[in-house]
């Protein structure tokens, strides 16, 4: 897992970013878990969880250090994107209700991929070291004792 998940990033990072330095331009974007930044302890999954984690601070480091060579990298977010609505478009999305999540559908990974896409853009070079989370809103919910 934390092969996989963080060490794969470190690593591939050390092969990458001296090439967009030459360019002096590049965008490195990578994957998390709802909440990841924020993220406390996760029953049964220590090793993804302290993987993610240790990629979130891996993300803010590397777009501190490598901000004045025009490289951003950021962290995208997924929240829950299940099943088939992984391959679905968002509107076919819409047209199904999802009372779980606050926006009424669920997410697919055309959502996904419009985030990427947009933070692959020169005009993104605004947004570094950021994680963006992608929940439909249900990353602000809250429970309440009834």
């Amino acid at each position: 897992m934390i092969n996989g998940n963080l060490n794969s990033v470190f690593y591939l990072a050390k092969e990458i970013i001296p090439l967009m330095r030459k360019n002096h331009w590049g965008r490195m974007i990578n994957f998390g878990f709802d909440r990841a930044e924020s993220a406390s302890g996760w029953l049964c999954r220590s090793a993804f969880a302290s993987a993610k984690v240790g990629l979130v601070s891996l993300t803010k480091t590397l777009a501190m250090e490598e901000a004045a060579n025009g490289i951003t990298v950021n962290m995208v977010c997924p929240g829950d994107i299940i099943g088939d609505m992984k391959e679905l478009d968002i509107h076919t999305s819409r047209e199904r209700f999802d009372h779980n999540t606050p926006i009424g559908r669920s997410g697919t990974g055309e959502d996904i991929a419009r985030i990427v896409a947009f933070l692959c853009h020169e005009d993104s070079d605004f947004i570094t070291g950021s994680v963006i989370s992608a929940t439909g809103g249900k990353d602000v919910l809250t429970k309440h004792k009834d």
